[in-house]
């Protein structure tokens, strides 16, 4: 479906959605758009890329953050969707399969007032509007950062989901990956921004600003995984600790109640009416003096105190 979306003194917007085959004989004709560049629309594994077209115009594909994704999608086709921007002297193309509502804003408010006046204004605003659907996926991936920094300083969940830090991390890196490329891409697009150089500066500074809070989250939650796993390694070495302990004190008591366990008549003391009391007071006087050994060398202080 082709709609005219803008359509001012100096240049016009088109917009198409989920493109049909009398749609594409309409923009190899009547726009004049490359039949080879068109077809790429339709390859959801395309990422972002720029190509410069014989006539002239200039081609950028891109990918926008998909707000009906789901918290547990870990691949770039289903976080992100892709739109391709056609350009030539006085026409924007834009083309995608699904219908995405920030486009419709851009051209809702440049109707409303006289920005942007120029082509180069147009595309900047639709280019910065894709940028921005990233916003909110980055904000939430530092939320959960958060959570997993509460849960492991705190020490309120000592074993976390590897399905939540799947999730997280692949996410996470997904972004990163498509952030870098969109920055790339709009530099090798800069013979376009010639007479616009701040245009460019601002969208590549927008996706740096995205991207460096994302690689902030991604270095402090390697660091606190790593922190997590010493913690997770320091209550093992609590837990060895202490059955040391207790087998260090239970084994002389074991010791003597094998030896005096054993079916033979000539052991010490064996008829003896007083040798329970003894060895009992023996035994009591051993566990006392390992406590106390062991509580003067410090072992009974775990990672927690």
């Amino acid at each position: 479906m082709i709609t005219e979306f803008l359509s001012k003194k100096d240049f016009t917007w088109v917009d198409v959605q989920e493109p049909e085959t009398e749609d594409f004989e309409r923009l190899n004709t009547d726009f004049s758009l490359p039949y080879l560049l068109v077809q790429d629309c339709l390859r959801p594994e395309h990422l972002p890329k720029y190509e410069e077209s014989e006539e002239g115009g200039h081609f950028l594909m891109l990918r926008s953050f998909d707000n009906e994704s789901h918290h547990h999608d870990t691949s770039v086709q289903e976080l992100t969707r892709k739109i391709a921007l056609f350009i030539n002297e006085n026409r924007l193309v834009t083309i995608h399969r699904i219908e995405l509502p920030y486009l419709a804003s851009v051209a809702e408010k440049s109707k409303k007032t006289d920005l942007p006046k120029t082509l180069h204004g147009l595309v900047h605003q639709v280019i910065l509007s894709v940028i921005r659907t990233y916003d909110a996926p980055v904000l939430r991936l530092q939320d959960l950062y958060d959570g997993f920094e509460h849960e492991v300083l705190a020490k309120k969940n000592e074993h976390l989901s590897t399905t939540r830090i799947y999730h997280f991390r692949r996410q996470t890196f997904i972004l990163k990956r498509i952030l870098r490329q969109t920055s790339d891409t709009l530099y090798r697009g800069k013979d376009f921004w010639e007479e616009n150089p701040s245009m460019l500066q601002d969208l590549r500074e927008n996706v740096d600003q995205l991207y460096f809070q994302l690689e902030e989250v991604s270095i402090n939650f390697e660091h606190l995984f790593n922190l997590h796993v010493a913690l997770n390694d320091q209550r093992a070495n609590d837990v060895m600790k202490i059955l040391t302990i207790f087998s260090s004190i239970l084994l002389p008591l074991n010791f003597i109640a094998s030896f005096y366990g054993m079916n033979f008549d000539h052991l010490p003391g064996i008829h003896s009416t007083s040798a329970v009391a003894i060895l009992s007071f023996v035994m009591l006087v051993i566990t006392i003096m390992a406590g106390w050994y062991f509580k003067r060398k410090g072992w009974f202080v775990t990672a927690r105190e």
